[in-house]
């Protein structure tokens, strides 16, 4: 009979679970400085969609986590770890902040790459079945931030 400190074969060390991040880690650090920051900012601005009712649902965590794996090309250990610091980057900015990264998006994106990021944004706030209007507004003001009509 299994004791409580008995590991089960299906779920990873800590060693492993700690190399795994390790590996992510080295991923998203080797890559190129303007790749690294629309990833990061990408990130950023959908949280900012999914937090704009201080409620982060884990739908949203997923949706924002496979738009970074269909979109960015990351693996789902990478994405994770991208919406994480985006969290924690979040919680620390301040308007001017959140500000700055919607223009850095603005003026490396085409016009048509936002607005496939504004419907980014709309699937992110729809991910747990319940758009609310704080949800609404962030993103009519990121669109505008972007230099998209709403």
């Amino acid at each position: 009979m299994p004791t409580a400190t008995t590991r089960h074969s299906s779920s990873p060390s800590p060693t492993g679970l700690a190399a795994g991040i390790r590996q992510s880690l080295a991923r998203l650090d080797s890559l190129d400085r303007d790749t690294a920051d629309y990833l990061k900012t990408l990130a950023f601005v959908m949280y900012r969609v999914a937090d704009a009712d201080h409620n982060v649902s884990e739908q949203e965590v997923r949706r924002m986590e496979s738009i970074l794996v269909e979109h960015a090309s990351l693996s789902l250990p990478e994405a994770v770890l991208t919406v994480e610091i985006a969290r924690h980057c979040r919680e620390m900015a301040d308007c001017a902040g959140s500000y700055d990264a919607s223009r850095r998006l603005r003026t490396r994106l085409s016009a048509d790459d936002r607005r496939r990021l504004r419907s980014f944004l709309a699937s992110v706030a729809e991910a747990d079945g319940q758009v609310r209007q704080t949800e609404k507004d962030a993103i009519r003001q990121i669109s505008t931030e972007l230099g998209l009509s709403c």
